[in-house]
């Protein structure tokens, strides 16, 4: 009986034994170097995409949409919050730069992690119109020729038309007349070229054409609604939709279809994320701009992941594409931005783009796009760049993207100083993982 009651009292023993072990180490009681400590192992829920935006739209400081504060009180939080923005130092600062030295009267550029959605830069200047807020994320432009590039992507996914398929238009190459896109006979001054061809050189006679002819308004707002066009994109911080247009005949079909319409409208950043999906077989990730925020006492509260938002097209398609896309920069209407470039230490690397300039009614100025991806060795990334001029051209967008690409995959100090700040936010997400 003794026997049996010792061995019972002993189980209990080694039970309590047990129980305050376990219950010392979720108290954050461990051992550390042959003495205890406290580290806390309690896990709290962290805040979502959305209930981060909508703490920052409570504070109502310009500031923080300029991405120009790293703390902030959020609401619902005792101490203030830093935030951990996702930019890599060096490709911002050069975007920065950019603006700050060539002027646009407005610009916004916008680098982006085409795999993961990190936004790796974010750079917008106003010197000339009346823009609230951010001019990258805020306002909203007409996409211009932009907007091929989801006609290109209905052609290719919706009819037998391949990048090498001939074209017949007639007129003028940037026209779109009624005589041009409404009668499919084509008549007059017959041209010919290949759809590649087509999408290079931006002719808006050929996708007026594909609009009216080939696919319907149907098809070109489903593809458009796949690229995130008429719903909010998700984001740590507001973003102003984007717009594609509702043609009520086939003129305006034409004019949706091609990009010469004033109803078709983007962000700088919804650019990226066009671009990015291409570069990324397809698939559309969701832009992030922090990577945490954590309180000061080191708490996180949030924490990014990469997150897929929209597979637009298959990946035979985005392969097609993104040889249209190179045709722009070799050859078509990017060929002078980046005259020479890819004869030297940047010969290796796969650039594409689509570009497009046309005047904003409403703020009265010309809009001039460059939306493209840059690709080397596994690494790809998304550039948006748009600068609207009111009299005087000061420069291009193709040009400001080409600096930015060389920035990024180009200078070793740029590849050391990255690698320093990846090393340092390793270093600090490794020192909360115990929160």
């Amino acid at each position: 009986m003794r026997l049996t009651r010792g061995i019972t009292q002993g189980l209990v023993f080694l039970a309590l034994l047990a129980l305050v072990f376990i219950g010392g180490w979720k108290m954050g009681v461990q051992t550390e170097g042959g003495r205890l400590v406290f580290r806390s192992n309690f896990t709290y829920p962290l805040l979502s995409k959305e209930a981060l935006q909508e703490k920052f739209v409570q504070l109502n400081d310009p500031a923080v949409y300029d991405f120009q504060k790293s703390e902030v009180k959020l609401d619902g939080f005792d101490e203030p919050a830093e935030l951990d923005f996702s930019f890599d130092p060096a490709i911002q600062k050069a975007s920065e730069d950019l603006l700050d030295r060539y002027k646009p009267d407005l610009g916004a550029m916008v680098v982006m992690d085409a795999s993961t959605g990190q936004i790796l830069a974010m750079a917008a200047e106003n010197r000339a119109f009346e823009v609230e807020g951010n001019p990258a994320i805020s306002m909203s432009y007409p996409s211009a020729s932009v907007f091929k590039v989801i006609t290109a992507t209905a052609t290719l996914e919706k009819t037998q038309i391949q990048p090498e398929s001939m074209m017949a238009y007639a007129g003028r190459n940037h026209t779109l007349y009624k005589s041009q896109v409404l009668k499919e006979k084509v008549s007059g001054w017959v041209r010919r070229c290949t759809l590649k061809e087509a999408f290079a050189k931006s002719l808006n006679p050929v996708f007026g054409r594909l609009g009216v002819f080939k696919l319907g308004k149907e098809s070109i707002q489903d593809c458009s609604n796949k690229f995130v066009f008429n719903e909010e994109i998700p984001s740590e911080f507001p973003v102003a939709p984007s717009r594609a247009a509702n043609p009520t005949d086939k003129y305006e079909l034409a004019e949706m279809a091609s990009g010469f319409t004033q109803k078709n409208i983007i962000t700088p950043l919804h650019g990226a994320l066009i671009a990015a999906a291409v570069a990324n077989d397809g698939v559309m990730m969701e832009p992030y701009f922090l990577n945490s925020v954590h309180l000061k006492s080191g708490r996180p509260i949030y924490r990014a992941k990469s997150k897929v938002l929209s597979e637009v097209m298959s990946p035979e398609t985005a392969h097609e594409l993104k040889t249209m896309m190179r045709e722009t920069v070799m050859r078509g209407t990017s060929r002078k931005s980046f005259h020479g470039f890819f004869r030297g230490r940047f010969r290796e690397l796969d650039v594409g783009a689509k570009t497009g300039h046309l005047t904003d009614r409403s703020l009265g100025g010309r809009a001039d796009w460059f939306v493209g991806f840059a690709e080397a060795h596994g690494r790809k990334i998304a550039v948006s760049v748009m600068t609207m001029h009111k009299k005087y051209w000061k420069v291009k967008s193709a040009y400001l993207a080409r600096k930015t690409i060389e920035t990024a995959f180009g200078a070793k100090k740029v590849a050391h100083r990255t690698r320093a700040d990846r090393a340092k936010k390793a270093a600090l997400r490794e020192s909360l993982a115990g929160f």
